[in-house]
């Protein structure tokens, strides 16, 4: 469905995009802007923008850009109505479009939101049920949490039924097909529909918007089958790329040093929470991946890992660590009394003493080496050996020199050996998996990289000057209304080359003499074309003083007259060539006084 251009207009005004992005991406002020981690590509070093004042987004590394709906457009992938109709929800704007319409008009993607909404309203409503959810209430409270917890992790219950959600959501006229797609209902061998999660106690995994996109299920009691149960993935949700409860911890962290605990199960991360601990997440179970590491940099600058005090925890917190350091995240790790998981800890020792482990959590390299000593006899060569090749290899993953220098004088004393020597294997190391990271190149490919430059140009290298005139002539008309009408009364349509050029100036002349408020937010809906849309973005990182935009304007408006002039001449040197090969010397006469007409006029204006 198109919607009119005053009700996109009223659905962006009504999503301020510092409040949308801040959602999912911290955002620190910077100057005049805002300045955060790009959520489109991975980056150490923040590049991504997002500016207030023309309520626009532009990362300097990947180059994406645009405003609330292009925002939610990529970060969703989603089109361009689903967009506004999503924001349009978010501002509580209602749509004027039927509702059966905008039923037919969802995407698969939208309606999968909807069963997974719908999905934990139901599972909750079991979990209140007087009597069909006591069950579950009386085993969560017995494991020592409240019902006030409950409601706000929205916990739920699903019933023993086979077909309790697969008769419920059929009966919101969800096709089977559709449920089958959303991974919460599966086929028997005989080809009969059952629900994949049963008798379990259900926690909705919800993404950074707060959406429900998953599920994990936990058996109660004695109950047989796994203790717990994973939603499969499903076109909504990616397992390595989700963590449990980040839609909530995101709200807690401390701004002057934001430091996120990672642990790893639903009902610790639900005990951290309950004991005040509510900058927390929780890795489904699963091991840490660097999707996770990727999305925590985002909002933390340190991980305080807190697995559980056993061998596996152990080998988890290890897997974590390295995983970490390639991510380029600082990470610390608890260690917890053996035996006891971070929900049992909580339980019986308090927050005071869990607050005590995590000021003193050990640094990453004091971690590792810690256990290292435990698993080899230093004493032995072979323990040294194994030691040190182990440990090497973790700082090999470290990208700070001076952390690196100081963690091989640390090793150094531990082992009794010299640092130089050290240093020496590290480099060993570090030219052994450069070797191995170096990509085969094809005969073929090789031959293509010797080609002469001229012959595989840059397209960037080769943008012509025009193009680049005319956009920056259609950014500044954007930018400056004083500068419009000026701009108008100088320049006409035919004065663009480029077909998406004129298309767009076209369009903001209709704008501007519609009377309306608009800029960049409102303009940035036009552009179809990308290659003209990122062009235009490119311009709207340089913050223009009022001299500097006054003097750009003039050369852009400057350059169009000469082309102008130049294109009239070359006209009119052909009408004369023509001219002169028919022999008609009246019009040949005629056409050479147009000509010093029009070089004088230049003369004139160029004096």
């Amino acid at each position: 469905m198109r919607y009119e251009p005053r009700i996109i207009d009223q659905v962006q005004t009504a999503n301020d995009i510092v409040d949308l992005i801040s959602q999912v991406v911290p955002l620190k002020k910077s100057g005049r802007n805002f300045k955060g981690r790009c959520p489109f590509h991975d980056e150490k070093t923040p590049s991504f923008m997002v500016s207030a004042e023309k309520q626009i987004f532009h990362c300097f590394g990947c180059g994406a850009g645009g405003n609330v709906f292009g925002f939610t457009m990529q970060y969703e992938n989603m089109s361009f109505p689903e967009a506004v109709r999503r924001l349009a929800d978010r501002a509580h704007i209602t749509l004027p479009e039927k509702a059966e319409f905008r039923k037919e008009g969802q995407s698969e993607t939208e309606k999968i939101y909807e069963i997974y909404q719908a999905s934990l309203e139901y599972y909750r409503d079991v979990f209140w049920h007087p009597e069909q959810g006591k069950a579950a209430r009386d085993y969560f409270q017995k494991r020592g949490f409240s019902l006030e917890l409950a409601k706000e992790f929205l916990v739920g219950w699903a019933p023993e039924a086979w077909r309790g959600l697969f008769e419920h959501l059929s009966k919101k006229r969800y096709s089977e097909d559709l449920l089958l797609k959303a991974r919460l209902i599966n086929l028997s061998e005989k080809g009969n529909v059952y629900d994949v999660f049963r008798g379990r106690l259900m926690f909705p995994i919800h993404n950074l918007q707060g959406k429900p996109v998953a599920f994990g299920g936990r058996l109660i009691e004695n109950a047989e089958g796994p203790k717990y149960l994973n939603s499969p993935e499903n076109p909504v949700f990616i397992k390595r790329r989700e963590l449990f409860g980040l839609h909530l911890a995101k709200k807690f962290l401390n701004r002057d040093f934001p430091r996120i605990l990672v642990s790893e199960g639903y009902l610790d991360l639900l005990r951290l929470h309950d004991k005040g601990f509510r900058a927390s997440v929780a890795t489904l179970g699963t091991s840490l991946t660097e999707e996770h590491v990727s999305v925590l940099k985002r909002f933390a600058e340190e991980a305080v890992v807190v697995y559980d005090g056993d061998k596996a925890g152990e080998s988890a917190s290890l897997r974590g660590l390295e995983v970490f350091l390639e991510g380029g995240l600082n990470v610390k790790l608890i260690r917890l009394p053996e035996g006891l998981d971070p929900d049992d800890f909580l339980l019986k020792m308090g927050a005071e003493a869990f607050q005590k482990l995590i000021d003193a959590s050990q640094d990453f390299f004091d971690y590792k080496i810690d256990v290292l000593l435990k698993r080899y006899p230093l004493s032995e060569s072979s323990g040294l050996v194994k030691i040190t090749q182990e440990s090497l290899e973790t700082l090999g993953k470290v990208g700070n020199p001076v952390l690196v220098d100081r963690y091989l004088r640390k090793l150094a004393g531990i082992l009794g050996v010299e640092s130089a020597s050290l240093r020496q294997e590290l480099q060993k190391l570090r030219d052994r998996s450069k070797k191995r990271d170096v990509p085969q190149i094809s005969q073929a490919e090789t031959q293509k990289m010797s080609r002469p430059a001229g012959d595989t140009p840059s397209a960037a290298a080769n943008t012509p000057r025009s193009v680049q005139d005319e956009t920056l002539l259609l950014a500044l008309m954007i930018d400056d209304p004083k500068s419009r009408e000026g701009v108008i009364a100088q320049v006409a349509e035919g004065d663009f080359r480029q077909t998406s050029a004129k298309m767009l100036f076209r369009q903001l002349v209709e704008l501007h003499r519609s009377g309306a408020a608009w800029g960049w937010p409102q303009v940035l809906n036009y552009i179809e074309d990308r290659n003209l849309k990122k062009s235009m973005m490119d311009w709207t990182t340089i913050d223009w003083q009022s001299e500097d935009r006054q003097k750009a304007l003039r050369d852009c408006l400057g350059y169009v007259r000469r082309k102008r002039f130049q294109e009239q001449l070359d006209a009119l040197r052909s009408e004369i060539g023509r001219a002169e090969a028919l022999g008609d010397r009246d019009r040949l006469t005629a056409l050479a006084a147009d000509y010093q007409k029009l070089l004088q006029r230049s003369k004139g204006k160029d004096s």
